[in-house]
This record gives structure tokens, C-alpha cells and sequence, in this order.
């Protein structure tokens, strides 16, 4: 990040930037530019999907089709920017604010403009041992991702949330009250829960491995007053992530199990199941990934790597809705100079339905990104 004293800003900015000499601005992000050729066993993904963009489990088409298809996209939304500030108080205590933005959302005309409105991903700031705003969910372990072409690339397995919260950190341990939700089959994302999604985190190391291990405990709820539907049960959840280093290469890894559905693989499955009687029940899920990542020299470097979950859904739930998803993914990133990077990335992905009709997805990428 390049950093700049506020007191230099002073003639550019409000006058209470006077006041805030005290405070070290600075800024950073990336440019990243994406293209893909994907093709579809069984008919190709909608161009306003995320899909096209990255990859998104619940995305890849299923049937019975045999429509198969091809697709071709080049983009730079994910591109991002951010800022940050970090103020002494008059204590001697620090205040860091951080807020960053990219562009996933909002996709213009590709014939004329391809606009893309900016997206909020992070906005906090920590006093202390605490953390107050928008950020990365406690759940989530950031150290164990692999390095990928893919704007995520193991999503089916990943632990992959950003949301408001309270954070408590004392040393390698996390605790955390952060947003709720309840992703219901049939039924959507609803807010009727009556408390926050409550975490526990912690964080150590073991020779040559950096590990987690977490908990959570949630409220799913649901309610429809017009049928006199008013459900809440509380469920549980855990991961364990990590990082193994071999020399200088790196092994990683993740296996989360419980009632996460909206936690993990972007939400391919939902958290519950309201039954034909009226009743909420949860879905529990099985999700994972793994990969290891091999420095060819001090340039050029390959990661390979494989994902997948299963939901165990209510059979209310019916046949159409998400049973599994799995990808492999293999690539080789060359980095010519610091902060840039090319890579080129090729992906299988299958989805399978409670009916038991898949579809398949193969796609390879390329990526130029260049961080500052």
C-alpha cells in the first residue's frame, strides 16, 4: 500500500483534515483482467449469472439435455480498490479503518460501456481487541485458500462469507456475533432469525503447519404470518483449515461439516427445509477441499486442487434442488515482476440434483493482474 500523511491532503480536502494530522492514510487494490471459454454439457449459463464471471457451483446447468454449449468472456470486475487509515488517539492507542470495493455487481451493456457499479466487500474498524463492521466471517479461515486463476476457484468446499459483525481477538483466539440469515429450500433467504450467528475461533500453529479450528451456533428461523408459520431451531456447525508448508511449497486444506449450508460452496444448498407439515428442519452438509501448490523457481509456481460438497436435504425439499457439487482445477502462475502475475487455469466441474439428472461444466481461463 502507498501511504500519504492526511496533513499533505489538507488543500485538497475538508478542513477538518487539519485536525487529523495524527492519522496515516494509505491505499491499495489490484486491476485484474479474466478471460474464459466455457462449455456446458447440458446448456449454457445465463450472461447476467455470476457464473460467467467465476466460478458458482449451483450455476453449472443440469438435464438431461445433451445441449451442449460454449462460451466465451472477458471481464475486469473483479478488480478492486481500498483504503485505509490508522489514527493514535491521544491515549496512545491505534483505530484502523479499512474499506474496500470491487466491481462483481451491475453488468453494464457489453455492446457499448460493460459498467460495473462498485460493490461493497469490506467496511470496519478495530479498537483494541475489537472489531466493529463488514468483514470476512470469523468461519472463515483466509489462510487456507489456494492461489487459483478463479476468482475463488474451490468454491464447492470453501468457507466463504462476508458479513457484519463484533470480533473479540485475544491472541489465536476468535470470538465473534456476526449477521444472520436462513436460506430456506423453496422459500429463499430470510431474516427472521432472533439472534446473530454466534463463532468461536482458534488459531495455532504445529511444526510446520498453520491451523484453525472452528464452531458456530445458529438460529435458522422462518416465518409466514398469512399461514400461521412461525419456526426457529438452533444448529451447529465446524470447520478445520489449515496450511502444511513442504519446503517451499504448501499443502492446504479444509473440511467443514454441519447446518453451514449458506457458509459454504456460495450457498449451493440451503440451510433448511420447510416440511408439507409446517415444520423448519435443517440440512446438514459435508464440504471440503484440498490442494497443494509447487514453486517450479522463484517466478513460476503450479497449484492443483480439488473441492466438493454434499447437502443432506429434507426429502420435502423435492427433487430439483442441489444434492452435490464437485471441481478439480489445475494451473500455473508466472509472476515476471512484483505485484504482477499472469496464470492460466483449467476446471471440471459437475453439479448433481436430488433427481439425480448432473450436468458439467469445463472451462479454461486465463488471468493478468497486476496488485499496487
Amino acid at each position: 500500500m502507498r501511504k500519504t500523511s492526511l496533513i499533505l491532503l489538507a488543500s485538497a480536502t475538508l478542513p477538518m483534515a487539519v485536525q487529523a494530522a495524527n492519522t496515516e492514510f494509505s491505499y491499495g487494490g489490484y486491476i485484474k483482467m479474466d478471460a474464459m471459454i466455457s462449455n456446458y454439457s447440458e446448456g449454457e449459463i445465463a450472461s447476467t449469472s455470476s457464473g460467467r464471471d467465476f466460478y458458482v457451483p449451483s450455476a453449472t446447468p443440469t438435464g438431461n439435455t445433451g445441449n451442449d454449449s460454449s462460451a466465451f468472456d472477458m471481464g475486469a470486475q473483479t478488480s478492486r480498490i481500498n483504503f485505509k487509515t490508522v489514527t493514535t488517539l491521544n491515549s496512545g492507542e491505534k483505530v484502523t479503518t479499512f474499506v474496500e470495493m470491487d466491481f462483481l455487481t451491475g453488468s453494464g451493456n457489453e455492446v457499448v460501456s460493460n459498467s460495473n457499479s462498485p460493490r461493497l466487500r469490506h467496511a470496519f474498524f478495530k479498537h483494541g481487541n475489537y472489531t466493529f463492521g463488514q468483514t470476512w466471517s470469523t468461519f472463515m479461515n483466509t489462510g487456507a485458500l489456494l492461489e487459483t486463476v478463479d476468482f475463488l476457484g474451490v468454491s464447492d468446499g470453501t468457507v466463504f462469507n462476508r458479513q457484519a459483525q463484533i470480533r473479540y481477538t485475544n491472541g489465536g483466539l476468535q470470538l465473534a456475533l456476526e449477521n444472520p440469515a436462513t436460506t430456506v429450500n423453496g422459500v429463499g433467504n430470510t431474516d427472521d432469525s432472533a439472534l446473530p450467528d454466534m463463532i468461536a475461533r482458534y488459531n495455532f500453529k504445529a511444526g510446520n503447519a498453520d491451523l484453525s479450528v472452528a464452531g458456530i451456533a445458529r438460529n435458522l428461523a422462518y416465518k409466514d404470518e398469512a399461514n400461521n408459520i412461525d419456526e426457529s431451531i438452533m444448529r451447529f456447525g465446524m470447520n478445520v483449515s489449515g496450511k502444511l508448508m513442504v519446503g517451499k511449497d504448501d499443502l492446504k486444506f479444509s473440511i467443514t461439516k454441519g447446518h453451514v449450508a449458506r457458509y459454504v460452496g456460495l450457498a449451493m444448498s440451503s440451510d433448511a427445509t420447510l416440511t408439507n407439515k409446517g415444520d423448519l428442519v435443517g440440512n446438514n452438509v459435508t464440504a471440503a477441499f484440498i490442494g497443494f501448490r509447487h514453486h517450479w523457481n522463484d517466478s513460476v509456481r503450479s497449484t492443483i486442487g480439488y473441492s466438493m460438497i454434499n447437502a443432506d436435504n429434507h426429502a420435502d425439499a423435492g427433487t430439483a434442488v442441489n444434492k452435490s457439487s464437485k471441481s478439480m482445477r489445475a494451473n500455473v502462475m508466472w509472476s515476471p515482476a512484483e505485484k504482477m502475475t499472469y496464470g492460466v487455469e483449467l476446471s471440471k466441474a459437475t453439479l448433481e440434483k436430488e433427481s439425480g439428472v448432473d450436468g458439467d461444466m469445463t472451462r479454461a481461463q486465463f488471468t493478468a493482474k497486476y496488485a499496487f
